[in-house]
């Protein structure tokens, strides 16, 4: 038993990559050029829509396979982490409850009016903090099937 439980230690891992999705397979390459093959559970599918980004993952490795358990994305493919998680209404206000830095952010007024109609969803915003955790939106991704990369 005692055996088993080093064994599982063991295999917990954390690796970065270029997210690469394919059509039943995600998979990270990571900077020394190995690939990972991702499996996602709930909270993690929205790796799936995040092509062209760096994200690094943690969680239990067999092989060339990740069991993801956590993962936050490094580069959103304009050099900045970006913020990452589901829209909420809050009153009149937008926020995002973003993964990168696990904390509640508002969006600023104005900023990214369509936003509106993906409450509810995962997104992956672009911008800068312009103060009390208030985020300026230049750009944004929507983390869904059905959504159009930019």
């Amino acid at each position: 038993m005692l055996l088993l439980a080093l064994l599982g230690c063991a295999l917990h891992t954390s690796r970065a990559g270029l997210v690469q999705p394919g059509d039943d397979v995600v998979t990270i390459l990571t900077y020394d050029g190995t690939s990972y093959r991702l499996h996602l559970d709930e909270d993690s599918e929205a790796i799936r829509y995040l092509d062209r980004t760096v994200v690094k993952v943690e969680g239990r490795r067999l092989g060339r396979g990740l069991w993801v358990k956590d993962w936050y994305v490094q580069d959103a493919g304009d050099g900045s982490g970006g913020f990452v998680g589901r829209l909420r209404a809050y009153g009149s206000r937008l926020v995002i409850d973003d993964r990168n830095t696990k904390r509640t952010l508002v969006i600023a007024d104005g900023t990214a009016p369509e936003l509106r109609d993906l409450v509810g969803e995962n997104v992956l915003l672009l911008g800068h903090v312009v103060g009390g955790e208030t985020i300026q939106v230049a750009a944004y991704r929507h983390l869904a099937p059905d959504a159009s990369a930019p």
